[in-house]
């Protein structure tokens, strides 16, 4: 498959998007927030494919899952890890989708947060992607 331009990944449906694609799509939507971005991904990433620094200087560990089915709780745990093995602050699982019950009792505890398809949908609607 071709990797996509950032041109044509701002234009893309997201849901059309390969899982590298829609990682750097979540990369530059993250960097036009404000945030520094530290790409992780690949083999022993520990769930972690975004690294997010903040102005305040704490970091943020960024699953990314474009996915059609729920995200489980394995993926929250697994996340939880990688989070300490990254020395992050907060971690943000960002899917297509939706999470299982499970998944979502478990980030509730572990303070892990959550950003459903909806949720994402709606802020990829106020970021204004095409002028970039």
């Amino acid at each position: 498959m071709k990797k996509l331009t950032d041109a044509q990944l701002l234009k893309a449906d997201v849901r059309t998007l390969s899982g590298t694609d829609f990682e750097r799509l979540m990369e530059l939507y993250y960097i036009d927030q404000g945030y520094t971005v530290q790409r992780v991904g690949g083999s022993g990433d520990h769930e972690v494919d975004l690294i997010l620094k903040g102005k305040e200087g704490y970091k943020i560990a960024v699953q990314c899952k474009r996915w059609k089915q729920d995200v489980g709780n394995d993926i929250v745990l697994r996340l939880k890890a990688g989070k300490q093995v990254h020395g992050c602050y907060d971690a943000w699982i960002v899917t297509t989708s939706n999470f299982t019950k499970a998944a979502k009792e478990a980030a509730d505890k572990l303070n892990i947060k959550l950003i459903n398809g909806l949720s994402l949908d709606e802020r990829l609607k106020r970021w204004d992607r095409i002028a970039k």
